[in-house]
């Protein structure tokens, strides 16, 4: 069964025909071969269901994110990287420039590219790095036409990783001076008690500037861990919280996030740490250390040996993105954390979903039974909270209760 984007070979007369003319093409290449791994993981239906959907968003966005004319061709068949031939400028005399290909790539990858990373989901939750790069087709006649676009689509495969590595050492860049310059943004958002509606505490929230790229949470800390950089940043976002509490009440938990080094970090114990308390005029009962589920099963020794010496100071510890995935609930209730914090994947439709409504159900049972209160995350709306509020929950936060307050932008 023919596929709806042939290979370049079967369109060869039409290239020739248009080298002959024209004398060069300009060529874009799309590489999704990273979305091979679906078939590697899920089986060929799955793979085939996204090429499907890769096939269907190209012909969607034809006339809109690329010209109606340009030829689109696979580079071999049953093939994931895409080759856009490119139709002649309106001034059908005007030969194509390499500034025209550059133009057209960062239409693709600011428009198309994020609707091909779409089309890989389920199987792919995070939006996967698709690299455009491209080339120029010279028409040489003593060339078969195929060897003339090999050397283009060997090109802008070669400039698609040379653009790659550049944005790379660009983020690298962008997030050194994030950390050098300690431009970290705080926001809080409110944490409610549930059954009164008033506020307990506030989780601290760190984002890097505005307009920086790495603005959103996960681009920052994907950035740092992509660069080996994630417990510096950890550190700062940390120091950058707990100096930025002046702005909420005085009498709020604050829950801050960390990595595992926090227990080691030389400057957050002792002399050090007793020193930076007073200083952000923090006291320790007030501060909730907050560690994801995963990072507390695959780090439980070192805080089994640690927490007595943070506990002891008044600190509270919290697992956060508990039911997210993992399964080490006897691991936490050894550590007897002083909160549960229940993944929102939970929390999402727990009013409609029996299943959602168990597990949240046994949560709250096991939190309780080993002392500590719990904590819904992500609640969206009302008909969740009235759930939650039926069910036991201590505390919650999403959207509906409360939104992000935003922190002044660094300096």
């Amino acid at each position: 069964m023919p596929e709806p984007i042939a290979p370049y070979h079967e369109r060869l007369p039409d290239l020739e025909r248009e080298l002959m003319e024209r004398g060069s093409l300009g060529v874009l290449l799309v590489d999704a071969s990273p979305l091979a791994t679906i078939e590697d993981e899920y089986g060929t239906p799955a793979y085939e269901e996204v090429r499907q959907g890769l096939f269907k968003t190209l012909e969607e966005a034809r006339g809109k994110d690329y010209r109606q004319g340009d030829i689109l061709c696979l580079d071999r068949p049953r093939g994931l990287r895409f080759l856009f031939l490119l139709d002649r400028k309106r001034r059908r005399t005007v030969p194509l420039t390499v500034a025209d290909l550059r133009t057209a790539r960062g239409r693709l990858v600011s428009s198309l590219v994020p609707k091909l990373s779409r089309a890989a989901f389920p199987y792919i939750k995070s939006a996967p790095a698709l690299d455009v790069g491209h080339g120029l087709a010279v028409h040489n006649p003593l060339l078969h036409t195929d060897r003339v676009i090999e050397r283009a689509l060997h090109e802008a495969l070669l400039q698609a990783a040379h653009l790659r590595h550049a944005e790379e050492l660009l983020t690298l860049e962008r997030l050194q001076d994030i950390l050098l310059r300690e431009r970290v943004r705080t926001d809080y958002q409110a944490i409610f008690r549930m059954q009164e509606g008033t506020i307990m505490g506030f989780e601290a929230l760190s984002r890097g500037p505005r307009g920086s790229g790495l603005e959103a949470a996960d681009a920052l800390f994907g950035a740092a861990t992509a660069n080996n950089l994630v417990v510096e940043l950890d550190r700062l976002c940390r120091k950058r919280a707990l100096l930025s509490s002046a702005r909420i009440p005085s009498n709020a938990k604050i829950f801050v996030n960390t990595l595992p080094a926090t227990m080691r970090d030389p400057q957050f114990r002792d002399k050090a740490l007793i020193e930076f308390l007073e200083k952000a005029q923090v006291a320790p009962d007030r501060i909730v250390i907050e560690i994801t589920e995963h990072l507390v099963i695959e780090n439980y020794a070192i805080f089994r040996d640690t927490m007595d010496y943070f506990t002891a100071l008044g600190m509270s510890f919290a697992v956060d993105d508990v039911g997210e995935g993992y399964s080490g609930l006897e691991s936490i209730a050894k550590l007897k954390p002083s909160y549960l914090k229940i993944d929102k994947v939970l929390v999402r439709d727990v009013n409609i979903s029996p299943v959602n409504r168990s597990m949240v159900k046994a949560l709250i049972h096991l939190g309780h039974g080993i002392g500590a209160q719990v904590l819904a995350e992500g609640i969206q709306n009302e008909e969740e909270a009235q759930v939650l509020r039926a069910l036991g929950v201590d505390f919650g936060q999403g959207y509906h209760l409360a939104r992000p307050d935003p922190g002044p932008e660094p300096p």
